[in-house]
């Protein structure tokens, strides 16, 4: 016995409001946020990625970047080498005129001062010169609350 047709449609419509709405949008966002910074990162993370980017980066530069197979094991070690390989030959380059990558990678690793096990001067940005335990004492007027 066949199927009789509707007479009639029903149409249901739900109507969401302006913070669920926006509730959506974000979750979108940080979605494809998530969908492209996870390979990027996956990318950075690897010492043979990063090493084929930075020499990639030297090569613009004009300068040859020497990097010793098998060395480091992670993408930060190589870039330290590269940070020290690429301000040796800013030195011996004399003055860039413009210089947009180093701008680039300075906002993006801000402060990067090759001292991993020490502390970090919060003013300067540069390595305490006594990385593990407490520092001498500064000299200090008798009668005057230390500076520590």
């Amino acid at each position: 016995m066949p199927k009789p047709k509707p007479d009639q449609v029903v149409r249901h419509e739900i109507v969401l409001g302006r913070s669920e709405r926006e509730l959506i949008s974000d979750g979108i966002v940080a979605y494809q946020f998530n969908r492209i910074t996870t390979p990027l990162v996956a990318l950075f993370s690897d010492a043979s990625a990063m090493g084929l980017i930075l020499g990639g980066l030297a090569t613009y530069y004009g300068f040859k970047f020497d990097i010793i197979p098998g060395a480091y094991d992670s993408g930060l070690e190589l870039y330290n080498d590269w940070k020290i390989q690429y301000d040796a030959w800013r030195e011996t380059a004399g003055d860039i005129a413009s210089d947009p990558i180093g701008e680039i990678l300075g906002f993006l690793i801000p402060n990067i001062n090759f001292n991993p096990g020490g502390r970090i001067d919060p003013v300067t940005g540069m390595p305490v010169q006594y990385p593990y335990g407490p520092t001498t004492p500064p000299s200090y007027t008798p009668g005057t609350p230390r500076p520590y």
